[in-house]
């Protein structure tokens, strides 16, 4: 059975095999009626699939059927909830795609489901997963991974891809990567670099210095704002929607983009931090494993610090870039219009198109 990291604040999902249970926490009683559309449209959610006086519902939604959008109505009163889904799109070959929808803006509107995704690499999705995304009609993927793992882990070909932007932010992330060609390989390099002196002492502990010095530098390198800038153009402009972004654990470079997404959408902070840190427990028992593999590969506690702090998601790391933005910038709109050249019009354009009137005492 695998749980739903977050849905929203008031719903919690779990998936068994076809079977999916929702759980909708609510002081005021039922009776509940559960409503289901294909189409993330509050008018075209209408038909009722299950009643329940407590809120709670177990419904048969096979994978091969997905996407699907939810609401749940009580129909004693005028309570509704936001519209919902399963936010990680539950594949077999790839663990952290997931849609974007649902989180908060400043301003009490929320983003849309469908229309903006986030995720890890392609590249070993099997038919039932490619399938599966196609459903999704995924037309734009910005692909954030580096020439060298494009060509060793290229993405599966899904038929409803219009458009492929490669941008590789050129960061550290992507230079950890660099000239390997299997996880095995980098695990070995990095552990070589701190063997061989290559990585500076003061980094050598737990704090994640490095990782949060390359989030913030993120914030105004050239290469970075060159190859985000052509993403959320592709975002603001909505040149081919359904959008997928996608590094290839979908931590770092995903997590950096994901946060100028939703910062230019005017997401609360809260709300782009949690999502930054669902990767945390997606990636748990991933990152269980490579901390295994570290441990034969090296004895020294310092060094297991060092390279834990590596693949861990934290929110120092986002919070450092989140930062750095207001220290340097003041506001994040003065970010877009100043760094990335995107006018004040086409900002709010974006909000207007990605944002929608929700119900706050329903979500």
């Amino acid at each position: 059975m695998k749980k739903q990291p977050y849905i929203l604040p008031n719903i919690s999902m779990k998936r068994d095999g076809e079977q999916l249970i929702i759980k909708l926490q609510n002081e005021n009683n039922g009776p509940y009626q559960l409503l289901i559309g294909d189409v993330p449209e509050l008018e075209k959610i209408q038909k009722v699939i299950a009643e329940s006086s407590s809120g709670d519902f177990t419904v048969k939604i096979p994978r091969k059927n997905l996407p699907k959008y939810y609401i749940i109505k009580n129909t004693a009163s005028h309570f509704v909830t936001n519209i919902f889904a399963e936010r990680v799109i539950p594949l077999e070959n790839a663990i952290n795609i997931r849609d974007m929808g649902g989180y908060s803006a400043k301003d009490g509107r929320f983003l849309k489901w469908g229309v903006l995704f986030r995720g890890d690499q392609l590249s070993k999705l099997n038919d039932s997963d490619q399938k599966i995304l196609t459903n999704y009609n995924l037309q734009t993927i910005v692909d954030y991974r580096s020439p060298h793992e494009r060509q060793y882990h290229p993405n599966k070909y899904l038929p409803t891809v219009l458009q492929i932007l490669n941008c590789d932010p050129q960061s550290s992330f992507s230079e950890a990567a660099a000239n390997v060609v299997d996880l095995k390989g980098e695990n070995e390099k990095l552990v070589q670099s701190l063997e061989n002196g290559e990585v500076p002492e003061r980094y050598i502990n737990d704090r994640g210095d490095n990782v949060i010095e390359s989030y913030e530098d993120l914030v105004t390198s050239p290469i970075a704002q060159k190859s985000y800038g052509r993403m959320l153009k592709a975002v603001v402009r909505r040149e081919a929607l359904p959008l997928l972004h996608h590094c290839r654990g979908g931590k770092d470079r995903t997590g950096f983009g994901s946060m100028l997404i939703l910062l230019l959408l005017n997401i609360k902070e809260e709300d782009i931090v949690r999502d930054y840190m669902l990767t945390k427990i997606i990636r748990k028992e991933r990152n269980q494993l490579k901390y295994d593999l570290y441990h034969k590969l090296v004895q020294k506690k310092s060094y297991l610090d060092y390279l834990m702090a590596m693949i861990d998601t934290r929110e120092s790391y986002i919070k450092a870039a989140i930062n750095k933005i207001y220290e340097l910038f003041g506001t994040p709109e003065n970010y877009f219009q100043q760094h990335f050249k995107l006018t004040m019009a086409e900002i709010n354009k974006a909000r207007d198109f990605y944002l929608e009137k929700g119900n706050e005492n329903g979500r």
